[in-house]
């Protein structure tokens, strides 16, 4: 992964394998500071040395032209304005996809901040006086002198296939996480908070709450087209069947002034090939169909690994990272994306439950997967992430969220006519009723095969035959159909098993690989890359 790579007395070495980047290089101190970026919204990434600071951004910032206005100051005096005013909580005010490097010159103290929903990877380690930090895992561990593998975190991946913590495979290698910027100062480092999301409930005002919901989000959205439009870069945004990137879509097209171009991805014949071939139709955008027959993509194991950083199962980004490989991206800009917005604008926990759940799944599951492989080409964003919608949308009761009810009402009060598709074949504004079991939210009509998946596991029946009931990606099924797949799977998993020294570890590994489903699996194989990859002990 492209980014930042600092490091106190000696250089890394990168490992980057993507040409095309711009490199900076400085030295600050004792520190050495260099930065691998994609020549896109150059404008946003500071790379800026004054007398009293060095400062340096990564990414996109897409509210660059509201902050200059409401300081009436030109970009690069405003950063260093902020920063002396409100120290390195000073990235609270931006919104988009980044991270930054702060160098205080007046009192030798390095800070690195990422954004509040933790978009960016910057990996750390410190030990012995000697601090490293870098935006590639690949590239940080072969500049280690020894790594060790962390059984917390291939614990996470056996058990969830992503992690709940700020640990990563390399013991003694930590993630920086959402809202939290890293000081250090001599030998010491420090990691501390400055953005936390908090959803004590407000006072329920459905008229108020949707209106406001539409505002925040329509911003959201105006925000990256608008940044798209002023570098002249495509709005190329993904279309599922899903009611997500649908809402996406609809207010995109009702905002943008340049054409807009879905592309979906899925099983040709499904209802995410077909809905939004319908919807993009509807709405007059250019639409890009990429099939996902067959399933010969899947057993590309070490380059998702790679381009996701080994953060977590390497099935969940695998159809994406295939597509992103197959097309051209050099004139794409920020892609718009629904990431998380079932997580946000519908509920299935209780309100005391939701911030836990909004840190361990919505910034770091599977909602991590595609804005990872996109980072090698352009940027992305989601509405749902957005700092602003997001901070008020958490103070909507959760009972007032549950089971799509205001997302719903939200749709049917100002976009009625998204409503005329169904969503998970339900329609819109008529969902099924609800039981609560064990604190969980489950849908009445679901229970009944959520009844068959219990009874089967406690009757031993193999999870890739129970996969086939519930999963809308047929990997079973192309298994089956070609079974090279899982020769190439048998191949890897036999020529890295070795590298598996945990007698613990290596029970369950087998016992996955043995009866776990193709995704299942995929925990498994992902853990042989990283040890094959990372390790050189």
């Amino acid at each position: 992964m492209h980014g930042f790579n600092i490091s106190s007395h000696t250089r890394l070495e990168w490992s980057l394998s993507h040409t095309g980047l711009i490199h900076n290089h400085t030295q600050c101190g004792q520190w050495h500071i260099e930065r691998y970026t994609l020549p896109k919204f150059l404008e946003d990434k500071l790379w800026l040395d004054t007398a009293d600071l060095f400062i340096a951004l990564e990414g996109v910032i897409l509210n660059t032209d509201e902050l200059c206005s409401d300081f009436n100051t030109t970009w690069q005096q405003l950063i260093p304005l902020l920063y002396r005013t409100n120290g390195p909580s000073f990235v609270s005010r931006l919104r988009g996809s980044f991270c930054g490097v702060v160098y205080d010159k007046t009192n030798d103290t390095l800070f690195v901040c990422n954004d509040q929903i933790g978009s960016k990877m910057l990996f750390y380690t410190s030990t012995d006086g000697c601090f490293c930090l870098c935006s590639d895992l690949h590239t940080l561990s072969r500049n280690l002198p020894r790594t060790e593998p962390d059984n917390i975190f291939i614990g996470d991946i056996l058990d969830k296939g992503y992690a709940t913590n700020n640990h990563t495979f390399i013991q003694g290698v930590h993630r920086l996480m959402a809202g939290e910027y890293l000081m250090v100062r001599g030998t010491t480092c420090s990691c501390h908070s400055y953005h936390h999301f908090d959803n004590t409930p407000h006072k329920y005002d459905e008229a108020t709450m949707l209106a406001e919901t539409d505002r925040l989000f329509r911003q959201a959205v105006h925000r990256v087209l608008r940044k798209n439009e002023q570098a002249h870069l495509r709005h190329f945004f993904p279309l599922s069947g899903g009611l997500d990137s649908r809402m996406c879509q609809w207010i995109a097209h009702n905002l943008a002034t340049a054409p807009i171009i879905n592309f979906t991805y899925s099983q040709s014949g499904h209802y995410d090939h077909l809905l939004p071939q319908e919807i993009s139709r509807y709405l007059g955008n250019q639409w890009v169909f990429f099939p996902l027959d067959g399933g010969n993509y899947i057993t590309d194991i070490d380059t998702v690994c790679a381009d996701t950083d080994w953060m977590h199962n390497y099935m969940r980004p695998v159809e994406i990272d295939y597509y992103v490989r197959s097309t051209d991206w050099q004139q794409v800009g920020v892609v718009l994306t629904g990431v998380n917005g079932d997580n946000i604008l519908s509920a299935d926990v209780d309100n005391r439950r939701e911030i836990d759940r909004l840190y361990t799944l919505g910034f770091n599951a599977n909602s991590l997967g595609s804005p990872l492989v996109l980072q090698h080409v352009s940027e992305s964003y989601s509405p749902f992430c957005d700092v602003d919608l997001l901070s008020y949308v958490m103070h909507i009761p959760t009972a007032k969220r549950r089971n799509y009810q205001f997302y719903d009402r939200w749709i049917l009060t100002y976009y009625p006519e998204a409503a005329q598709w169904h969503h998970k074949y339900e329609s819109i504004g008529h969902r099924h009723s609800m039981l609560t079991i064990m604190g969980r939210h489950i849908q009445v009509r679901d229970l009944p095969r959520r009844i068959f998946l219990y009874i089967g596991r406690h009757m031993g029946w193999r999870d890739q035959d129970l996969a086939l009931q519930e999963s809308m990606n047929p990997y079973d099924l192309w298994v089956q159909q070609n079974p090279h797949i899982m020769e190439a799977f048998a191949d890897y998993y036999t020529r890295c098993m070795p590298l598996v020294q945990d007698d613990e570890q290596r029970r369950r590994c087998e016992h996955i690989f043995r009866q776990g489903s193709i995704m299942e699996k995929g925990k498994v194989l992902t853990i042989l890359s990283a040890l094959q990859h990372l390790f050189h002990n």
